[in-house]
């Protein structure tokens, strides 16, 4: 059976295209293939700079953070309440029927 479907799909032919291929190693080492490269693409350095940049950026920003204190502090903060509910409502926290 085996033999009727490699003659089917002449699969001895392959193989024996495969064993004619001569094979030779020279056994030594050329300049180039002693040292490796790496290249990178224009976005990944990008993505590098961006990503250095980002490490720079505080994460919580104190100027805007005293900002809103204030305004709580002293009453006159009065947050979008139909954003606050949606916020909540995608958070799970409120659940309104």
């Amino acid at each position: 059976m085996i033999g009727r479907i490699s003659g089917q799909y002449n699969l001895d032919a392959v193989s024996k295209k495969k064993s004619r291929q001569n094979v030779s190693y020279t056994g030594g080492f050329t300049a180039e293939s002693e040292s490796d490269n790496a290249n990178i693409s224009s976005f990944g350095s990008l993505l590098a700079k961006v990503n250095a940049e980002m490490k720079n950026i505080p994460e919580v920003r104190e100027d805007v953070v005293s900002e809103f204190r204030g305004k709580i502090e002293s009453g006159t903060y009065n947050p979008p309440l139909d954003k606050l509910a949606n916020t909540l409502m995608i958070a799970g926290i409120l659940d309104i029927e």
